[in-house]
C-alpha cells in the first residue's frame, strides 16, 4: 500500500525495542493510528524531539497491519502548555486514547482537539475550565453522546430556568422538586448549552454533569490525569485562601 500522510498530534508515545517509538497519535483525516518511529532514539538526529505532545505535525506512515511505520514527520507548530494547564492537556490526550477507536473519521473531535489546545496555551489558567467544558462536549457530541440540555426529557418541552432537574444519561433532563442532590438549574443547564461560561454555578454544574457522562463511556477504570488536575485544583483553592487571608 503506497505512503499515506495526514497532520496530527502525538498522543502518546513509549520506548520500543532499542532504538524505537511506538506512538499514539490523532490525525485530522485518518483519526487515532498507532505507530511505530523506528530508530527515532538513535543518536542526536533522530526524531524523539519532534514526536512530542502538542506539537501539529505532517505525518507520514507506510500501513501495515494494527501498526503502522512511520515514515517523517515536520513541525508545523507548537502549543506551549504552562505548567499549570499541562495537566490539562494530558487529560485531553488521555480521554482521546481511551474513547476513540483506530482509523475512525474523527475530523469534527480533531477540530475541537485543537482548539482547546490554542485555547490552554493562549489563555492558561483563565481559559482552563471553559476550554476543558468546550471540548467535553464537542468531544461526546462527535462520539454520538452528545446531551440534552435545553428541553426535558419526558415531554421535550423548553426547560424551566426556575427549576430543577436530574439528568438521566443517554435521556436528558427529568424534572425534580425541590433541590435534590445531584440535579441541576434549568438556568444552568441553558448556559451551558450555549457555552456561556461567564457563572460559577454553570462551570459547577459542567464539571459535575459532564464528568458523570464520560464516566459512563469510559467504564470502571479511571483517568490517571484526572487526579492531577484535581490536585491542581486543590491547590489553587489553598492559594485563594490564603492571598484572602493574607
Amino acid at each position: 500500500m503506497r505512503e499515506q500522510q495526514d497532520e496530527g498530534y502525538v498522543l502518546h508515545g513509549r520506548a520500543y525495542q532499542e532504538t524505537s517509538l511506538l506512538l499514539e497519535v490523532v490525525t485530522a483525516a485518518h483519526g487515532r493510528l498507532g505507530l511505530i518511529a523506528r530508530g527515532a532514539r538513535r543518536g542526536k538526529r533522530g526524531l524523539a524531539g519532534s514526536l512530542q505532545p502538542f506539537h501539529r505535525l505532517q505525518l507520514r506512515w507506510s500501513p501495515r497491519g494494527e501498526l503502522h511505520t512511520l515514515t517523517g514527520a515536520e513541525e508545523l507548530a507548537r502549543h506551549r502548555l504552562s505548567a499549570a494547564v499541562l495537566p490539562a492537556g494530558l487529560y485531553l490526550n488521555e480521554l482521546l486514547i481511551r474513547l476513540l477507536a483506530r482509523h475512525e473519521d474523527c475530523a469534527d473531535i480533531y477540530a475541537a482537539y485543537a482548539r482547546a489546545l490554542s485555547r490552554l496555551a493562549e489563555g492558561g489558567n483563565t481559559e482552563l475550565e471553559p476550554a476543558l467544558r468546550d471540548f467535553e462536549l464537542d468531544l461526546l457530541e462527535g462520539l454520538g453522546y452528545g446531551l440534552t440540555l435545553e428541553c426535558e426529557a419526558e415531554s421535550g418541552e423548553p426547560l424551566d430556568p426556575q427549576a430543577r432537574y436530574r439528568y438521566v444519561e443517554q435521556h436528558g433532563p427529568v424534572r425534580v422538586g425541590g433541590s435534590e442532590a445531584g440535579s441541576f438549574s434549568g438556568a444552568a443547564l441553558f448556559a451551558m448549552a450555549s457555552r456561556d461560561w461567564r457563572e460559577p454555578e454553570t462551570l459547577r454544574a459542567a464539571k459535575h454533569l459532564l464528568r458523570g457522562a464520560l464516566e459512563a463511556q469510559l467504564g470502571p477504570r479511571g483517568l490517571r490525569t484526572r487526579e492531577l488536575l484535581g490536585g491542581l485544583a486543590r491547590l489553587r483553592r489553598m492559594s485563594d485562601n490564603g492571598s484572602t487571608e493574607s
